[in-house]
This record gives C-alpha cells, sequence and structure tokens, in this order.
C-alpha cells in the first residue's frame, strides 16, 4: 500500500512538474516575442530619429540658402536703384521691397543683411582704436567707426550676453529702419547673427560735446553758437514731431539727450541742423538688461512718467527736448539749467546772467518754451498740460524764429503773419491753417494744400522733399483747438477796437 501511495504521488508530481515547464515555456515564448516586437519598435524609432535629423539639416541649409538669397536680392535691388538715382547713399537707406501686411498700410521694411567678414574688415577687426563711443568697459556694447561699401559708418555691436535672440533682434531693427528722415540717423545695414547695427557716420560730434563752455581747447570742437544752437534744436523737434506721428501708433524715441543729437555743420541748405540717434535701441536689449537711468539720465525723464507705469509716451521725448533747451540756453547740467530759468522766471536773476551773452529776447522766449515743454508754464500755472503734438509745432516756430533773429541769417520763411504764431501757418500757402492736417513727414499742412499736392502726383514732402512713408493724413486736433481760441481772441479784440 505504502509502495502504491507513493508511486501514485510520484505520478502526481510527474504532471506537475509538466505543466510548470509547460507554463515556463509560454512564458518565454511570450518574452520572446514581446522582445522581437520591442525591437522593431526601436529599430523603427531610430529610422524616424535619423529621418527628422535629414529633415532638420534640410530645414537649416534651405533657411542658410534663403536667407542668401534675400540678402542678394536686397543688394541687387539696392544697387538697381543707386544705378538709376546715382546716389551713392541709396544702397544703404533705401528699402530693399516694402509690402502691405494684413491690409494694414504698414510697410514692411528689408533692411540690408550684412555678413560678419564685412562688419570685421570695416571696422579693422573690431580695434579699440576705431571705437567712437567714448571706450568704457562696453558690458552692453560697442561702437566702431570705420567704411563699408565706400561709406562711412558707425558700428554698433551689442554684447551677446545682452542681446535678445536673433529673430527679435531682426524685428527690431526692421522697426527702426521704418523711420525714415532727415534729423534721424540713417539705418544703413544690420548683422542680427553677430547682434551688430550699422548706422551712417555723422562726422559732428554728439551735442553734449559741444556744450561745454571750455570747448575749443585742445582737440574739443568749439561751442556752438546761438543761431546754430536754435537750428540743432529745431532738427530735434523736427525728428520727433515725425516719429509722433507715425502711423498706426505713435514712435516714441525715449532716449532724447545731447548724447544722441549729432550735430549737422553749417553746410545744409538750411544751415546748422542734427540727426537723432538712439532710436530704438530699447528693442535691442533684454529688458532685464536695460541700464538703470543715473543721475544725469534722470534729469531728462519726466517725473509723472516715472511715477506712472513707466510706459513711453510722446509727452516723454517733449520733456527731454525741455531740459535739452534749457541747457542750449544756459550752458549748464541739465538740473542747474532747469533750476536757472525757473530763478529768471521768479525774478531771483536777471535773463541776462542766464543767457550768458546770447541775444536775450529770444534766449528768453527758448527758455520758456523749454519750461512749458518741462509741464511748467509760468503764463498759466493752472492751465492743462499742452499736447506733446503742440507743444512741438510751438518749438519748431520758437527755433524758427530765433534762428532767423540771429546775425548773417535770412529771413524765416514761416515768419510770422498778422500776429499769429508761426505754428499756425501752412507751410505750402503761408496762411494761418483752418483745417490742420499731420502728413507723413511729420510737418502740419492745410488740409486742402496737402491733399491738392498729392492729388497732383507728389509722393514726397513740400518740407524735405524725400518720398513720404504713407499718404494718409492724420488731424490735428490740438493744433486746430489753438488757432480757433486764437481767431476768438482776434475777433474779441477787434470788436473791442472798433
Amino acid at each position: 500500500m505504502q509502495a502504491d501511495e507513493a508511486e501514485r504521488s510520484n505520478q502526481r508530481e510527474a504532471r506537475h512538474r509538466k505543466e510548470v515547464e509547460e507554463m515556463v515555456a509560454r512564458e518565454r515564448a511570450a518574452i520572446e516575442q514581446d522582445r522581437r516586437e520591442l525591437d522593431d519598435i526601436l529599430e523603427k524609432i531610430r529610422k524616424v530619429d535619423d529621418r527628422s535629423a535629414e529633415l532638420e539639416l534640410q530645414i537649416t541649409s534651405s533657411e542658410r540658402t534663403m536667407n542668401d538669397l534675400e540678402a542678394r536680392l536686397s543688394e541687387s535691388y539696392n544697387l538697381l536703384h543707386t544705378l538709376r538715382q546715382g546716389d551713392p547713399w541709396s544702397t544703404a537707406t533705401e528699402s530693399a521691397s516694402e509690402s502691405t501686411e494684413d491690409g494694414g498700410g504698414e510697410q514692411r521694411v528689408s533692411f540690408l543683411q550684412l555678413g560678419y567678414s564685412e562688419l570685421d574688415e570695416a571696422t579693422k577687426h573690431f580695434d579699440e582704436s576705431v571705437r567712437i563711443d567714448g571706450g568704457g568697459d562696453g558690458s552692453r556694447g560697442k561702437v566702431y567707426g570705420g567704411e563699408l561699401r565706400g561709406m562711412a559708418v558707425a558700428v554698433k555691436v551689442v554684447n551677446p550676453d545682452v542681446a535678445v535672440h536673433e529673430a527679435r533682434f531682426a524685428r527690431a531693427v526692421e522697426r527702426i529702419g521704418r523711420a525714415r528722415h532727415p534729423n534721424l540717423v540713417t539705418l544703413v545695414g544690420a548683422c542680427p547673427a553677430a547682434r551688430a547695427v550699422v548706422y551712417e557716420l555723422v562726422p559732428g560730434g554728439s551735442l553734449e560735446e559741444r556744450l561745454d563752455p571750455g570747448g575749443g581747447s585742445g582737440s574739443a570742437p568749439p561751442p556752438l553758437p546761438w543761431h546754430a544752437r536754435c537750428g540743432v534744436a529745431y532738427g530735434a523737434c523736427s525728428a520727433l514731431a515725425f516719429l509722433h506721428s507715425t502711423l498706426p501708433r505713435p514712435t516714441v524715441h525715449g532716449d532724447v539727450r545731447p548724447a544722441n543729437i549729432l550735430v549737422l555743420a553749417d553746410n545744409a541748405p538750411h544751415g546748422w541742423s542734427c540727426k537723432l540717434a538712439g532710436l530704438g535701441a530699447r528693442g535691442l536689449v533684454e529688458e532685464r538688461e536695460q541700464p538703470r537711468p543715473g543721475a544725469a539720465d534722470r534729469a531728462y525723464a519726466d517725473p509723472r512718467y516715472l511715477a506712472a507705469t513707466g510706459e513711453l509716451n510722446p509727452h516723454r521725448d517733449v520733456y527731454a527736448l525741455g531740459v535739452v533747451l534749457l541747457r542750449l540756453v544756459t550752458g549748464r547740467p541739465a538740473f542747474l539749467a532747469r533750476k536757472a530759468a525757473r530763478e529768471a522766471v521768479d525774478g531771483r536773476a536777471s535773463w541776462q546772467e542766464v543767457a550768458g551773452g546770447w541775444p536775450t529776447e529770444r534766449a528768453r522766449e527758448v527758455a520758456l518754451l523749454g519750461l512749458r515743454c518741462c509741464g511748467v508754464d509760468v503764463e498759466a500755472e493752472q492751465r492743462p498740460r499742452l499736447p506733446a503734438a503742440l507743444l512741438l509745432e510751438e518749438a519748431r516756430g520758437v527755433l524758427e524764429a530765433a534762428v532767423s533773429a540771429a546775425p548773417s541769417r535770412s529771413p524765416s520763411s514761416l515768419s510770422e503773419s498778422d500776429g499769429a504764431p508761426s505754428y499756425f501757418l501752412c507751410p505750402i500757402l503761408k496762411e494761418v491753417m483752418r483745417d490742420p492736417q499731420i502728413s507723413g513727414d511729420g510737418f502740419t499742412y492745410e488740409a486742402e494744400a496737402i491733399r491738392e499736392w498729392l492729388r497732383s502726383g507728389h509722393d514726397t514732402s513740400p518740407m524735405t522733399n524725400l518720398k513720404l512713408p504713407t499718404q494718409q493724413l492724420v488731424p490735428n486736433h490740438a493744433l486746430r483747438s489753438a488757432i480757433h481760441e486764437w481767431r476768438h481772441r482776434q475777433l474779441r479784440a477787434h470788436h473791442r477796437l472798433h
């Protein structure tokens, strides 16, 4: 019996072992099948990765080819325009192509794309001896002088550690290139890969260098005479008026100060003038890397702007212009210039002392204008602050009259008529305007006069003879209101006399 029981137990163990072995064999077969499927999947993934790498290389190669073709096309268009116009600056200053986007009428400007090798050669391998920014550590960038394609240029290289990425840099340069005006420094081209922007070189130096009363000693340029100061300021007003009238929204410079006002010597048809530099420089640098304004820079910043959200607006530019005007009159640093003008207004100092030898009455008018730009209206302290556009129009009138009154200067083309302020007069008709309209050049004209000018086939500015960026007109409501108020006062004065 024990032997039979042992035999049956042995048989049961054998059957169980056989079942276990069969189950193990099935599991091994399943694992092997999974391994084969996994190998297939990995092989497919490897093929997809290889194909993706090939496509990325093709895309990179295509983008490089497109960039090369666009650069060549840009150069071809510019060369064609140069041959047609016979102007050596056309290669640098004219757009390669213009297109309308989204039906909004905004022009897209293709700037001249330059290679790093060209910039390296133009700046003598970026040698420190050709730097024109006064030296320094160059933590945010350096500016070099050089010659590029037969033109004297200034090459600004932004430090890669603080520059925006390449695509954003290219967009910022495009926005800079869209602003074309005789009193704005002309964009020649750019190399986004090197974070470099190339401008025309203005040889006259900055206004900051020409305000030093001790100038003229050694290699320092002499200080500017009175008519030159007013001419330079008039040019800055024209540039700002143009920027603020840009469509579809105003363009704010945001960094108006004497160091960014480059002087044009008295060799132009309209005498001394200037070119405004620094436009769009903030867009080339990361927001977190924007330089904090020092004490000297804060003198040109509107306190109301600093106390608000910090959003740029035209009044910031007008305030800074007012400080520049006060410096032109007094020859003193920004904070002291404003203090001196207020003391003269309050009677604590004489205008002869504040003006420092300039024509007293004209210097007083310019200083009062500077205070009004800074939000200080000494004639009506309770009156609301004038719009920026109207302040700039008034500034151009006062400065034009100041230039005309200077010795050896010709009478102003914007002279006053019938007692009206010069900025009330249409530059075309020489009459007080009834329907003032801002044109694409930043100047204000009588509506019918500028429309007739455009209807007759002109696409250039009547004032600058440059091509208008747009033929759209914008009503100058602030100037219209001022003219209406002036007419009303004239009428009341006439009734009192009769």
